[in-house]
């Protein structure tokens, strides 16, 4: 049997995920509201930075170590678990102030449930690295896969039983739970605890700029929430983490798992800069094929979408989605640019953009929020177009990738996804009223894949042979296969 990619690993664990959280969300949010989503989005503020900073800093320190032994592992483990148990402590302890400050008195049962998860969530670093390092992406795709389907049944129960925001609580909880335990039960990887100062060494050179990076990163995601939770409360922030967690599914699908890979990839070309130009023109090209498509199309359709999907609750959530949904191309960028500094050991130069990132979305939704949802939502979605300058310079200087590298790799999707969205938009002015909004909305997304994949066939055949190759291959193998 052919080996599946570590890339078809990743695509498929994240689109499992967003496809079933998507289907959850379109269940729950009607019966929920908004108010509730927001409620958690305020938690994951607090409680996410074990998540997004300390978990993914120690996989990524614990990748980046050529020769790995066993300490390294339980070093990592140890400062995680301690960093974590501090969190969750202070989390637990100064949840009312929390509360008061949002004036959300609900807050402060849900903060002290919520504040196990860190240390819950840093467990994971060892096991998630030790596979990453020899791309043997299964069990982290078995655990994701039992671990959403389980928090995500929890959660619809409880949602009927009227539970509340307590459903999605107890999702969150369930699914890190099991995440951890089956994780660790699938990698041959013996759980230890201990530290090592020389082996700490060794984690704290590639570690301290990725936990900058990552520290940057969440506080780029987590403090806008908290910023316009402040300004306009907890059912307004559950529109705008609508139109995020829709501009995450993109991200997640379509450039999280090549850039998983490439970055893992690309440290062929620390030592050796040849052939780094191709490379990072394929995965901006082979990145941006998906990632186009799906920012412009649901754009188009995302007034259609609503109207077939949610109740009036949600309507203020459209212009968020769709400015949100623009604002992930840039990231096109970002990403594979990142990936190309990564491989090369220029960790130190993504820690500064992210920090500059950060630094300019909160002065924007500091700026911004107080004039509105769909002012602030703008703001915030223009902003990495305008920053994406930095790591093409950084890329410019330290891996030798021109800026026009950057923009050839992209011009052809850019140029097919645009034409599909102005056809998709069309059809739906011209269907509208003639059919029901659910046939009209499956119509034109049938048109837009057929309308693209056609201008992908005429624009970049050679992205589009090998996926045909495929296809073609499928009826002969089924044919001399076994039986």
């Amino acid at each position: 049997m052919r080996r599946i990619s570590p890339t078809s690993w990743v695509t498929a664990q994240n689109l499992f995920k967003q496809v079933f959280m998507i289907a959850l969300f379109a269940i729950q949010a009607p019966l929920l509201g908004p108010k509730a989503f927001g409620l958690i989005a305020l938690v994951m503020v607090f409680v996410g930075f074990c998540e997004y900073v300390l978990e993914i800093t120690g996989t990524d320190a614990l990748i980046s170590i050529r020769d790995i032994e066993p300490q390294h592992y339980s070093t990592m483990t140890t400062v995680n678990v301690v960093a974590a148990a501090i969190m969750g402590a202070a989390i637990f302890v100064f949840a009312p102030a929390i509360a008061g400050n949002f004036h959300e008195p609900q807050l402060i049962p849900i903060l002290r449930v919520m504040s196990a998860l860190p240390m819950l969530t840093v467990l994971t670093a060892a096991p998630n690295a030790a596979c990453r390092r020899d791309l043997h992406f299964q069990p982290l795709v078995t655990r994701q896969l039992i671990s959403v389907v389980a928090g995500g049944v929890v959660g619809l129960v409880l949602t009927f039983m009227d539970y509340g925001v307590w459903a999605l609580v107890w999702q969150a909880t369930v699914q890190r739970v099991l995440n951890v335990a089956i994780l660790w039960k699938l990698v041959k990887l013996p759980f230890q605890m201990g530290f090592s100062a020389r082996h700490f060494q060794d984690l704290k050179h590639f570690g301290t700029p990725m936990l900058i990076s990552q520290g940057m990163s969440w506080g780029a995601d987590q403090i806008p929430r908290y910023i316009l939770g402040l300004f306009l409360g907890a059912s307004e922030l559950g529109l705008f983490s609508l139109a995020s967690r829709l501009s995450d599914t993109v991200l997640q699908l379509a450039v999280s798992p090549r850039y998983a890979v490439a970055r893992i990839e690309m440290r062929r070309f620390a030592e050796n800069r040849e052939g780094i130009q191709d490379f990072t023109r394929n995965v901006l090209t082979h990145i941006s094929v998906l990632t186009f498509p799906l920012c412009l199309g649901a754009a188009a359709v995302m007034p259609l979408l609503f109207t077939t999907w949610l109740n009036a609750r949600w309507a203020g959530g459209v212009i968020p989605a769709q400015l949100m949904m623009l604002g992930i191309m840039p990231y096109v960028t970002h990403y594979a640019l990142s990936a190309a500094l990564m491989g090369t050991n220029n960790q130190s130069k993504i820690a500064f953009n992210a920090t500059v990132q950060t630094i300019t979305l909160v002065l924007v939704s500091i700026v911004f929020a107080p004039m509105g949802l769909i002012i602030a939502t703008a703001a915030i979605a223009c902003r990495p177009l305008l920053t994406a300058s930095i790591p093409v310079y950084f890329a410019r200087k330290y891996c030798g990738l021109g800026t026009r590298l950057a923009i050839q790799g992209q011009l052809r999707p850019l140029t097919a996804a645009a034409v599909m969205a102005g056809v998709v938009y069309g059809l739906e002015i011209a269907l509208r009223g003639h059919i029901s909004d659910g046939a009209l909305l499956v119509s034109v997304i049938a048109v837009g894949a057929v309308t693209y994949a056609t201008l992908i066939c005429v624009l970049l055949p050679d992205v589009a042979k090998p996926v045909l190759s495929r296809v073609r291959r499928r009826p002969d193998s089924a044919a001399t296969g076994p039986g």
